[in-house]
């Protein structure tokens, strides 16, 4: 689950676009996702313009374009209920990258952690923007349950980007002595 980047200040709702600090923050979470090596079947998006240039922005540095689909029940006032309906024609194997909206991402991950239905629910984890996370779905049906795997603040996507950066720079300055010594 990705929550979408940023938008205009005092303005968190609507149909807005991403700011370009929110369009250079996904980025980087999307070369984050990348050196994380996750496999994703599909992204599925809400249809507001920042989750869609959201999408577009993570696909593309994934070479997935094509694999984005757009799906009115990520929708700030979206169904739970027929999402995890649509959730379920992915095969169990599927890695599925949600692009979505706060508190609707933020619930949809409490059903599946602490199931909707518990007594006494006293957790609660919110996602932020540009935040990541991933979760292992056990089951959407009956009932929707799933195990948190890892949650991701921004700091730490764009910390883990930045130093894949200066890892890959170093590495081809050091095969670029290495050639010229053997050339």
């Amino acid at each position: 689950m990705v929550t979408q980047g940023e938008v205009p200040a005092g303005q968190d709702s609507g149909d807005l676009p991403l700011t370009i600090a929110g369009r250079e923050e996904i980025a980087l979470v999307a070369r984050s996702v990348r050196m994380l090596n996750l496999k994703i079947s599909a992204i599925v998006t809400s249809p507001l313009k920042r989750a869609v240039q959201t999408a577009k922005i993570i696909a593309r540095v994934l070479a997935i374009e094509k694999r984005i689909s757009i799906w009115n029940e990520l929708l700030p006032e979206g169904d739970r209920s027929k999402l995890y309906n649509k959730l379920n024609q992915y095969i169990r194997e599927s890695t599925i990258l949600m692009i979505g909206h706060e508190p609707y991402l933020s619930n949809i991950m409490d059903d599946m952690i602490f199931q909707k239905n518990r007594v006494n629910h006293l957790a609660r984890i919110n996602l932020k923007k540009a935040g990541l996370a991933r979760i292992r779905v056990i089951s959407l049906t009956p009932n929707t349950t799933g195990e948190l795997r890892w949650l991701l603040t921004p700091r730490i996507l764009k910390s883990l980007a930045k130093s894949s950066s200066k890892s890959s720079a170093a590495y081809n300055k050091k095969e670029k002595v290495s050639g010229s010594i053997k050339g």
